[in-house]
Formats: structure tokens, C-alpha cells, sequence
């Protein structure tokens, strides 16, 4: 969490320097270079004290090199002088909830464990959408869930449908009819 903190205060200069293009630009390639932090041995190498920082900040200049943009050269320079490459994967993430926000365009989840038709999906999320005004795409997953849940993160939104909780409610109020 403090780290994602961090990450939200290399943000707001980004979008106060770039237009929505160029943001957009910078999302692509930092979730590009957040995705060798998965591989263990890179990890290892940006975290190792064995390592010199000139080394490592070499080494993400030369994975944004093809981007040939000093602002991003700038950037990652400055993130090495601070001692926080490594914060690189929480900034490419802070950066694109940024761009969702500033479009309204979310995506989120469906789980359930039986299948859901496209055509369902895409009107639950044209409902949602017209909900939190805002345009929101979703994707079924399946899962071992008894029901329905969507997830929406960005916008803190979590709906469940549980058949056992419908049927508990179901006879719940069938006995205080009675």
C-alpha cells in the first residue's frame, strides 16, 4: 500500500507534462517494462545491493530506448536517483487507473461457474456503465463461485448474486409469511 502511495505522487506530474496521447504512450511502455519485474532473475538484479544503481538504471534506459523520448529518459533517471526503480510496476498501474479515470473507461471481471452468453455480459456492463456513467467493459472468467459476481476495481465496485443466499433469503421470508 505505501508503495502504491509513492507511485501516486510520480503521477500527477506525468499527467501535468503530457497530453492524453503521450500518456497513454508512457502507459504502454512502463506496463511493458513492468512485466520483466515478473521474471524472478530481473527482480533479483534490481533489488540485489551486489548490483550498482548506474547498472540498473543503464538497463531500463535500454528497455525504454525504441520510446527515443528524453522526458522518459528523464523519468526513469529520476526514479534511480530516488532509489525507486523498482517502483516501476505500481507507476505503470497508478498511471493507467489514471487514463481510465480521466476517460471513464473501466473494464472488470464476471465470475460464475456456469457459462454467461456475451450478449449478458455486454448488457450488464452497458448497465453498469449508465449506472456510474461511465463506459465499463467486462470479461467473463470462470470460476467455482455459486452465482454471479462482478468486480469492477478502479471504481470500488463488487456486485454478488448467490444462489445460496437467495435461497436462505427465499425461505427466510416464506417463514415469516407463514
Amino acid at each position: 500500500m505505501q508503495h502504491e502511495q509513492i507511485a501516486k505522487r510520480y503521477i500527477k506530474p506525468l499527467t501535468q507534462m503530457c497530453d492524453q496521447n503521450g500518456l497513454e504512450n508512457l502507459s504502454e511502455l512502463l506496463g511493458a517494462v513492468s512485466e520483466a519485474f515478473k521474471n524472478e532473475k530481473f527482480l533479483h538484479i534490481m533489488r540485489s545491493s551486489d548490483v550498482k544503481n548506474d547498472a540498473k538504471t543503464q538497463l531500463i534506459l535500454d528497455m525504454v530506448a525504441p520510446a527515443n523520448s528524453p522526458m522518459v529518459n528523464n523519468f526513469i533517471k529520476l526514479l534511480a536517483e530516488n532509489g525507486r526503480l523498482t517502483l516501476i510496476p505500481e507507476v505503470a498501474c497508478e498511471l493507467k487507473r489514471e487514463i481510465s479515470r480521466s476517460k471513464r473507461s473501466y473494464t472488470g471481471r464476471i465470475y460464475s461457474d456456469s457459462a454467461i452468453e456475451q450478449s449478458s455480459v455486454d448488457a450488464i456492463a452497458r448497465d453498469l456503465g449508465n449506472k456510474y456513467g461511465a463506459t465499463i467493459a467486462l470479461e467473463y472468467v470462470p470460476a467455482q463461485y455459486d452465482g454471479i459476481r462482478v468486480e469492477v476495481d478502479e471504481l470500488n465496485v463488487e456486485i454478488n448474486f448467490s444462489k445460496t443466499r437467495l435461497n436462505a433469503q427465499l425461505v427466510e421470508h416464506i417463514l415469516k409469511a407463514i
